[in-house]
């Protein structure tokens, strides 16, 4: 299917961008997303970041991490349940629509086929999740491997964001608990394209690929929800590029271009607004 044919829909959603400042969403809305998930940074820029003319932002404002793992250079490091309970009361009263958790680490370039160190367990993710809730926000989780993407969606988190390592059980728990699953897929793609990655770790991002596509493929089958992130750091002139590439591995999954459609306007959108 011509992807042009796509990239004239009804309004995209990009459910994953990190927004630097508000100029990140003039890129969007030239590629024709109307509305944003902000995934976080440090500084909590996206909270800042909107106008009459511009994208809708719901924004995370910035990551929840466990200390000592992944996720400080766009969160805040924390070691306990009031440090929890405090920064989601702290972020609610900065206007963040959502509440993003670290529940593992990332896909390691330099271990291929490794989880780097970090996240939450099940038990502080079912107090994240709870203590969200009491505060009328939902949230994100960022969660590769079957471990820590069960944790998540059993705690009963809104989105799973990657989801690299997926399983077939993993899947069934995210359809059981109506979690949704945004895939990321050009994210990895784009590490394996710097000039400094090797050939080990071309090939197995590659793989990767291929099998984190299979899943998504195997998500659409069992109907789990999904939805369009690019994970793109905005402002980036090439995020049109980015965006049309997410929709190419969707349909490269073998998604038919009217189910992709759908799961870039309406999937994203429903993801967006919540329970």
């Amino acid at each position: 299917m011509d992807l042009s044919l796509l990239m004239t829909g009804p309004g995209y959603v990009d459910a994953h961008v990190h927004l630097r400042d508000a100029v990140g969403l003039a890129d969007a809305g030239n590629a024709g997303v109307i509305a944003v998930r902000d995934a976080g940074t440090k500084d909590g820029a996206g909270l800042r970041s909107s106008g009459p003319d511009t994208p809708t932002v719901i924004s995370a404002g910035w990551a929840l991490c466990k200390r000592g793992g992944y996720g400080a250079q766009f969160g805040v490091p924390l070691d306990s349940r009031g440090q929890i309970a405090g920064e989601i009361l702290k972020l609610k009263k900065a206007g963040a629509g959502i509440i993003k958790v670290i529940a593992s680490g990332m896909v390691s370039l330099k271990r291929p086929g490794e989880i780097t160190g970090g996240g939450f367990g099940r038990d502080e993710l079912r107090f994240i999740v709870e203590t969200a809730r009491k505060n009328g926000l939902e949230v994100m989780a960022h969660a590769n491997g079957e471990a820590a993407i069960l944790n998540a969606a059993e705690a009963g988190v809104r989105s799973v964001e990657h989801g690299f390592f997926m399983t077939e059980k993993a899947l069934k728990s995210l359809h059981t608990n109506g979690v949704f699953w945004v895939p990321t897929v050009g994210a990895l793609q784009r590490a394996a394209e710097q000039p400094d990655a090797d050939l080990e770790v071309k090939l197995f991002v590659e793989r990767t690929i291929d099998e984190h596509l299979a899943l998504v493929r195997m998500a659409f089958e069992r109907g789990v929800p999904l939805a369009v992130g690019t994970d793109a750091v905005l402002p980036d002139r090439r995020y049109r590029s980015f965006y049309e590439a997410e929709l190419t591995f969707f349909l490269r999954a073998g998604i038919p271009g009217d189910a992709v459609l759908t799961i870039a306007c309406e999937g994203g959108k429903k993801l967006l607004e919540g329970k």
